[in-house]
C-alpha cells in the first residue's frame, strides 16, 4: 500500500494544509504512484494533506489508507483501456461497413479510436482521483 502505517513528522501546518515529512523507503524505487509524493534528493518526500486536526510541525503521525486506491488506479490505468479496445473491436465488426472496409479493418480502426478516447477518459478519472486522495483515501493520526 501506498502509505498505510507510514510515520512521519510534520514539517510545516498552516491553518488550511499539513506537510509532513517522510524518509524514503526502498519501495519508493519500484512504486509505479508517484501521484502524491516527490522523493527528494536527500532520501526524503513530503506529502501535502488538507488540515484535519490540530498538528504542529515537529509532531510525529501517521498515514493511514482509507480505501485501496492503488486498485482504483490500476482499473483505471489498464482495464478502462482494456474495455474500450475490445467495445471498438467488437463493434467494428458488428456494425455493417463491408461495403467500404473489409470487416477486420474496420474491426481494428474501431478498437484504435476506442483506445484513443479511454486515453482522455482515464486521463479525467485520475485527475479526479488526484483531487479527491486526501479526502477520501487518507487520514491523519497522530502518534502518541
Amino acid at each position: 500500500m501506498l502509505y498505510n502505517g507510514e510515520t512521519g513528522f510534520v514539517q510545516t501546518s498552516d491553518g488550511s494544509q499539513v506537510t509532513i515529512l517522510f524518509s524514503t523507503g526502498d519501495a519508493c524505487e519500484t512504486c509505479g504512484l508517484k501521484v502524491v509524493c516527490a522523493p527528494g534528493k536527500q532520501s526524503e518526500r513530503l506529502l501535502t494533506l488538507p488540515q484535519a486536526g490540530d498538528f504542529k510541525p515537529g509532531q510525529k503521525v501517521q498515514i493511514e489508507e482509507l480505501s485501496n486506491l492503488e486498485l482504483h488506479l490500476a482499473l483505471i490505468q489498464f482495464g478502462l483501456p482494456m474495455a474500450a479496445f475490445l467495445s471498438g473491436l467488437f463493434l467494428g465488426y458488428v456494425l455493417p461497413f463491408q461495403d467500404i472496409l473489409p470487416r477486420e479493418l474496420s474491426a481494428f480502426l474501431f478498437a484504435c479510436m476506442g483506445l484513443g478516447l479511454s486515453f482522455f477518459a482515464a486521463r479525467s478519472l485520475v485527475q479526479k482521483i488526484v483531487d479527491i486522495i486526501p479526502e477520501k483515501y487518507l487520514r491523519i493520526v497522530p502518534c502518541v
